[in-house]
């Protein structure tokens, strides 16, 4: 994926590294105007976000060193234009998110055209 003029650059946050290889396969078949950038934890997203200020988040909840969670509300005060989507299996975690700042919750395991709608719908422009 390239990063030209009108990319989306989207940051995934998952400390698996299968999801993470996953996700950008899917993204890879179905996007063309975006630029992947990875993060094991909540702590390697706050450095990636700052200095790589993506303009989506997908962030896990459970990881180590600092949840999704308490990342996303980080980021979320710090630069709030990110469009952060918490993307976990647990549904229990929507409320934490949404108030940790989420711009949206998504279940893992959903529909790939709900994710790249969530991900995308906001950001993607006609040329």
């Amino acid at each position: 994926m390239n990063d030209t003029p009108n990319t989306i650059r989207l940051l995934i946050a998952d400390d698996n590294a299968a999801t993470r290889a996953a996700t950008i396969a899917l993204l890879e078949a179905s996007v063309r105007r975006a630029t992947v950038f990875e993060a094991a934890n909540g702590e390697e997203a706050i450095r990636l976000a700052e200095t790589l200020q993506p303009d989506v988040v997908l962030m896990d909840v459970q990881m180590p060193l600092m949840d999704g969670i308490a990342a996303t509300q980080r980021i979320k005060q710090r630069w709030p234009a990110i469009r952060v989507v918490v993307h976990t299996i647990y549904p229990f975690h929507r409320n934490a998110a949404l108030a940790a700042g989420a711009d949206e919750f998504l279940i893992k395991g959903g529909s790939t055209d709900a994710l790249l709608t969530t991900l995308f719908s906001d950001l993607i422009t006609t040329d």
